[in-house]
């Protein structure tokens, strides 16, 4: 049976496999399995310098390796170091210098897989462990068969060939080919969390529910195909929905975007984050949420910072998420032309800036109709003002030195545009040619961000004039 299961999952194409062993049973099964069916392959063990013992361990799977007429690698590493230097568990700490071990040894032998030794009892912790510290549906998938790309490789596939063997086949496989398996003394401590669900929790949810661990299971393998079929909508998704996507930083249109039902949102936050950080793995859900939150009622700023050195910004009609270090063009933010000093708007009428720009001025027909949630300015490229205080023709141009305004908010007082600029975190490199609405020679409207006290809609308004600044 365990012979087969190496077959179903690893095609003999007669490339190198580096197998990880560590010496305990499931991955001694493994390699003397690799190695009876012929695949190619090398024996690669990390130490982790942990326990005093690990040496002697390290010359018995070694020993296991030449038996076998195979190749030995040694690797090592002071796993305990690594946990304290970058805030990791101990077991995160040893599986990501083991995995970059193994993946860096396959890159220099130009192996065809990365194969370890889980089986089917690790697949139903891993599953009962993510969800017991929150998981959506891939971490309840547990582990995959294969997997690539993975967090080590574009190219090298990480394949378990054991996920749907049970421990007790295993520990009779050796038995019957006589290996004798090292034993890890950490398997068995309960201050790990892994090891105090193995031996507590799984035995107590077995007498509520006998073979609940098969249940498990099966449930894994059923999500991991849902997951797999969600995951190709969204890698279409992915490839269509994005109006821009460079290496630093990803736009969507938000309308777009608060269109799709939640769960696409989530997962296409999720699938941006790993695009512009590979390498940040705590995407937690209050930081998806956050994400999820900001498209549907940005801040007042317009821009909030998530997690992993990312920001979310809401430009005119576009949501970006970037790397702080990212540059976003300038015609992300609406701009005056390099050769234009300032335009004329009529009112009615409309006038173009560069970059699909248009601000566009017309009277509203109804006072009444202008009810408290559009005087709240849900889109910030929008305002309502009163007509009465205002001439018909009103001049777009950018700020002027020691040009200073009077937001609403501030009870008329006034602040220099420079400053109110750097306050509402216009981007530095946007404000020179940001373009201001001016009126009888007074900034009356910053776009994108407030309007002036002193044309503001009151009980004593007659007529309002409506401005709005949008991207084609």
């Amino acid at each position: 049976m365990i012979l087969e299961h190496i077959k179903r999952n690893l095609p003999n194409n007669n490339r190198l496999i580096v197998a990880g062993v560590s010496g305990g049973p499931d991955s001694l099964c493994l390699v003397d399995g690799l190695a009876r069916l012929g695949y190619p392959v090398v024996v690669a063990h990390f130490n982790h310098l942990l326990r005093p013992e690990a040496g002697d361990e390290a010359r018995r799977v070694e020993e296991v390796a030449i038996s076998r007429g195979v190749d030995f690698l040694l690797g090592e590493g002071d796993v305990r170091q690594h946990a304290h230097t970058h805030a990791l568990s101990l077991e995160e700490a040893a599986r990501l210098l083991r995995y970059q071990f193994l993946f860096e040894q396959a890159r220099n032998l130009q192996a065809g897989a990365v194969v370890v030794g889980h089986n089917a009892n690790d697949q139903v912790e891993t599953m009962l462990m993510n969800l017991l510290r929150g998981s959506g549906l891939a971490g309840l998938s547990g582990m995959l068969p294969s997997t690539l790309p993975n967090p080590w490789s574009e190219t090298i596939p990480l394949v378990r060939p054991l996920l749907g063997v049970w421990r007790e086949d295993i520990l009779a496989y050796c038995r019957e080919r006589n290996l004798k398996p090292v034993h890890d003394p950490s398997n068995v401590d309960t201050a790990f969390f892994r090891n105090r669900l193995r031996r507590e929790l799984l035995p107590l949810l077995e007498e509520y529910r006998p073979g609940v661990q098969q249940r498990l299971w099966q449930t894994a393998h059923i999500l991991a195909g849902d997951q797999e079929a969600l995951q190709q909508h969204v890698d279409h998704l992915w490839r269509a929905f994005p109006t821009q996507c460079t290496g630093d930083y990803v736009a969507f249109d938000s309308e777009e975007f608060l269109s799709l039902p939640k769960g696409t949102q989530r997962r296409l936050i999720r699938r941006t984050f790993r695009h512009l950080r590979p390498d940040f793995t705590e995407i937690s859900f209050e930081v998806v949420e956050t994400a999820c939150q900001f498209m549907a009622r940005p801040s007042q700023s317009k821009e909030a910072n998530l997690a992993g050195r990312v920001r979310i910004m809401l430009i005119g009609k576009r949501v970006y998420l970037a790397a702080w270090e990212a540059n976003i063009p300038l015609d992300a933010w609406p701009q005056m032309g390099k050769d234009v000093s300032q335009l004329v708007l009529q009112a009615p009428g409309q006038v173009d800036l560069p970059a699909g720009w248009s601000f566009h001025a017309e009277y509203v027909k109804s006072i009444s109709a202008l009810n408290a949630q559009k005087l709240q300015r849900e889109n910030p490229f929008q305002v309502y003002l009163d007509a009465g205080k205002t001439r018909p023709l009103l001049l777009i141009r950018s700020r002027q030195k020691g040009e200073r305004f009077a937001p609403l908010g501030m009870d008329g007082h006034s602040m220099k545009i420079a400053d109110f600029m750097v306050n509402e975190k216009i981007p530095r490199h946007a404000r020179p040619k940001w373009p201001l609405v001016i009126s009888q020679g007074e900034v009356i409207w910053v776009p994108g961000h407030r309007l002036a006290h002193a044309v503001r809609v009151t009980d004593e308004t007659e007529k309002v004039l409506s401005l709005t600044l949008d991207q084609g």
